[in-house]
């Protein structure tokens, strides 16, 4: 499994262009780097919007898929005490 991860990160980087990555601050910082895994300015507002699309699709899916998330969501998180210390 570890090498699987390893080949798509790789194949990810060197053969597209979004070089696996999902968020718009990473797009942003592609378009501005000018490396050759980057994003020309004018592909940005492109990316973005297809982020943006992937995200409400997957909000909508996974409400679609587990509708009682709100719910419940209180009852999953675990409260836990902050150790000001370590802070």
């Amino acid at each position: 499994m570890p090498y699987a991860v390893g080949a798509y990160v790789t194949a990810a980087y060197w053969f597209t262009a979004s070089t696996s990555f999902a968020y718009p601050a990473v797009t942003l910082a592609k378009a501005a780097s000018g490396i050759f895994s980057g994003i020309r300015p004018a592909d940005v507002a492109g990316f973005i919007a297809a982020q943006l699309v992937g995200a409400a699709a997957a909000t909508a899916l996974f409400s679609w898929l587990v509708p009682s998330l709100p719910a419940v969501a209180p009852d999953v998180l675990v409260p836990h005490a902050v150790d000001a210390e370590r802070i």
